[in-house]
């Protein structure tokens, strides 16, 4: 029976399919090398070879089979086991032989070994409408390296033919299974981030919580790595004279550790800057890009300042005003020493007339208020302090004080304020009511 497999379903199985570090052109023939494997694949065709191709779509022949499911994934720890079902409903007016076996794909991190896979039956003969189950039973062995596995399971040796060099040529009857042998980590780092406001002049220490759920003692050796995070560049790096690390050589089994950071930040810094440090613990279970054994930071560097922040408005003579200033504080830090007792942040406040040389016109806060936003959670906190009998944990608070003048002289007047221990502030001005 003659089925006609047109470009379009033919792309999408390309797209859906190929993620292969590979560049197959027809037109210089260039081979596949063996030892590619993991990234991208990009597919080149000769426009006469496709237009060929597409002549010829009419062509091609292969057994109609309906299989469910068409593509698999799933993830096993070594010395595990997983079962997977397959059903096959032959779409043809005859019996059908279908026989299942593995085929490699030239992605993913390795190659599935035969002896990992049976099925159950081998092989069946499936009348005409009939449906036939397999069960194939994933078993993978104690010894299996951590990572990404890929086949195909074919049922028939039909293929497609395809316009452009490729490594293997596409089977219409099979499925994709994809595998990713796995292991749980025995390394739990807190934080992962570690984000602020530092003044420039300040040293401050943060602390990184390690903990070792292993039966072995690992060793760590905390670097700086300045030059990227997750293959972005920084715009701007910590240098790495401002870092100090002070780590212990080695985490013992079932036991944690701290690895103490301290940043001294010039007294001439502002800006922005990031930074990373690797903690270099050998963990087979570790993220395969060796991300989850780094703590990125990043802060920013303000100063305080030496003169007022100024703002003019007029006022309507015998008008009411009231000024608003407010500024928070966000537990940015909350892994650094002393992080609790964080200073509040205030405001020198001058409100005069213009023209009213050395009359100091600013009245007392008539109101001051201090907003505290509180979690019953335990997110993002050190692992002491997720053991910990504590309920309520402060992530927020924001602090705003009020100045009110009732029947004004009318005129320019001058807003003036300094803040103090805070990196930003808002504020509000309120005319009439």
């Amino acid at each position: 029976m003659k089925k006609t497999i047109t470009l379009v379903v033919l792309a999408a199985f390309l797209m859906s399919v190929f993620s292969v570090t590979a560049i197959a052109a027809i037109d210089s023939a260039v081979p596949v090398p063996e030892e590619m494997s993991g990234g991208s694949i990009e597919v080149l065709c000769n426009e006469s070879v496709v237009n060929a191709s597409a002549e010829n779509a009419e062509d091609e022949d292969y057994t109609n089979l309906q299989i469910s499911p068409r593509d698999e994934w799933f993830r096993i720890k070594p010395g595990g086991e997983k079962e997977l079902t397959i059903r096959v409903k032959n779409k043809e007016n005859e019996s059908v032989f279908t026989s299942p076996r593995l085929e490699p794909m030239l992605y993913g991190e390795y190659f599935l070994e035969e002896e990992w896979i049976t099925f159950e039956p081998s092989s069946a003969e499936i009348e005409s409408e009939e449906v036939q189950e397999y069960t194939v039973t994933m078993k993978i062995p104690e010894d299996a390296e951590i990572g990404d596995y890929i086949t195909q399971i074919v049922f028939t040796n039909d293929t497609i033919s395809t316009p452009c060099l490729l490594p293997f040529l596409p089977q219409p009857n099979a499925i994709i299974l994809s595998i990713d042998v796995w292991e749980p980590q025995k390394i739990m780092i807190q934080p992962r981030y570690i984000h602020g406001m530092l003044e420039a002049g300040q040293t401050k220490e943060y602390k990184i919580h390690i903990e070792n759920k292993g039966d072995e003692a690992i060793s760590i050796s905390p670097e700086i790595e300045e030059e990227e995070y997750m293959s972005m560049p920084y715009e701007n790096p910590i240098p790495d004279e401002w870092l100090t690390i002070d780590a212990p050589a080695a985490v013992d089994a079932n036991s944690t550790a701290t690895v103490n950071v301290t940043v001294d930040v010039p007294a001439d810094a502002k800006g922005g800057y990031e930074g990373c440090i690797k903690l270099n613990i050998d963990d087979s279970a570790a993220d395969r890009f060796g991300r989850d054994y780094e703590v990125h930071i990043s802060f920013g560097v303000w100063k305080q300042p030496k003169t007022a922040y100024q703002q003019n408005f007029t006022v309507k003579q015998g008008q009411n005003f009231s000024v608003v200033i407010s500024a928070s504080q966000r537990r940015y830090d909350k892994y650094a020493t002393g992080a609790e007792e964080m200073v509040e942040p205030s405001f020198n406040v001058s409100l005069a007339l213009a023209g009213l040389e050395g009359e100091d016109m600013t009245p007392e806060p008539s109101k001051t208020v201090k907003t505290v936003d509180v979690s019953l959670g335990s997110d993002y906190l050190p692992p002491e302090d997720v053991t910990s009998d504590e309920t309520y944990h402060v992530s927020h608070i924001e602090y705003s004080e009020t100045y009110k003048v009732t029947n004004a002289t009318g005129g320019v007047w001058t807003l003036e304020i300094l803040p103090k221990n805070t990196q930003s502030f808002e504020y509000t001005i309120e005319i009439g009511g």
